[in-house]
């Protein structure tokens, strides 16, 4: 019973076609290397870069308390300027690395705090060209809360337009507690072909600390490869029928091919059902005659393929000029030498009667 079982699920598998994303980088700032050009907005002398505090060594952007009995607010923008070309049907992934480590060694107590004027990062991203911003995600300090890097705290939001806090639930090393927030990723859904992005550091006070790492933008797309690579569909006409081809490269759960024609390019009817090859990573050839076209019009033809699953995808639209438009005959009728009445599609090779306005004719069809 359970081979059975086992049976049907992957024949179940076999017949499912499944959607395949793939992801590429599109611009990073890793401060070591980058194309994306970051930098800080006013380089005043609180921030800087830092070096031995990085995940991809040997360097990082920081923002440190230096203190002054104050405290002052101390705060810069990260800016990450305008990404122009972005393909609206991907969705895009900006991410990046976060820590609170305590570089000051004059300050008495360390560590970063929320309160009525909290120390915070904040992502702000802008779509239009960098003239409008929307901050999307906010990460406060709670009571002298610090952490290093570490993959445990997680944030992962998607784009909405509305600003989202995260903060620790309590000080002290966050590092291990998974709100030690660390790894960052805000999704931004389809529809947008640009970005800009602002992340905005502050702190308060000696030994309040952030630092931050690899910045990083990714697009994610739909890669499904499609059921069939189609080369060419075209078709010629030889009196006593339109012969159809087409060629495929590869194909990928193809049940079979539907063969349609219309006079007009919007009234279709079905001529035939061609079976495909299923699966195939080799050039294929396929042909059709069609005795029953329309002498006196224009015959147009279209081709579909369908999956195993039933989806269906359409292609090109051709058309054939008959060599016989000048004949009265809008149809003909197709008899076997014994007189039945035959579909001239569904016979073999032979010789056949082909009758039209009380004219009889023998015709090969090869």
């Amino acid at each position: 019973m359970k081979k059975l079982i086992l049976i049907v699920v992957l024949m179940m598998l076999s017949l499912t076609s499944f959607s395949q994303t793939c992801t590429t980088l599109v611009a990073n700032d890793r401060m070591e290397t980058f194309d994306w050009f970051g930098d800080w907005w006013l380089l005043q002398s609180n921030s800087g870069f830092y070096t031995n505090a990085s995940t991809s060594p040997t360097t990082s952007a920081a923002i440190y308390g230096l203190g002054s009995g104050t405290s002052a607010i101390e705060q810069n923008w990260y800016v990450l300027p305008n990404i122009t070309g972005l393909n609206p049907t991907s969705t895009y992934q900006f991410k990046f690395r976060l820590a609170s480590y305590k570089f000051s060694s004059s300050a008495t107590s360390g560590g970063v705090d929320g309160g009525t004027s909290p120390d915070l990062i904040e992502v702000q991203i802008s779509t239009d060209g960098e003239v409008t911003y929307t901050s999307e995600i906010r990460i406060r300090g709670f009571s002298n809360a610090f952490w290093d890097y570490n993959t445990n705290g997680v944030i992962n939001k998607t784009s909405n337009g509305a600003l989202t806090t995260y903060s620790p639930v309590a000080g002290g090393n966050r590092t291990t507690t998974g709100d030690g927030y660390s790894v960052i990723t805000l999704t931004i859904p389809p529809g947008i072909t640009q970005i800009a992005v602002d992340v905005l550091a502050r702190v308060n006070a000696a030994g309040e600390e952030w630092w931050f790492d690899d910045f990083e933008l990714y697009e994610i797309f739909d890669c499904t490869p499609l059921p069939i690579e189609l080369i060419n569909f075209d078709g010629t006409n030889n009196v006593s029928y339109n012969k159809l081809f087409w060629s495929t490269a590869s194909e990928i759960n193809n049940s079979h091919f539907t063969l349609e024609r219309s006079i007009n390019g919007q009234d279709w009817i079905t001529v035939s059902t061609i079976n495909a090859a299923g699966n195939s990573n080799t050039t294929l050839s396929y042909e059709y005659k069609d005795y029953s076209y329309v002498r006196t019009h224009v015959n147009y033809y279209r081709l579909s393929q369908t999956d195993y699953d039933g989806v269906k995808e359409y292609f090109n639209i051709i058309a054939i000029q008959p060599d016989d438009t000048n004949s009265s005959c809008d149809e003909f009728e197709y008899f076997s030498l014994s007189g039945v009445k035959i579909d001239i599609n569904q016979v073999p090779t032979g010789i056949y009667l082909r009758k039209c306005d009380g004219i009889v004719e023998k015709i090969f069809k090869p």
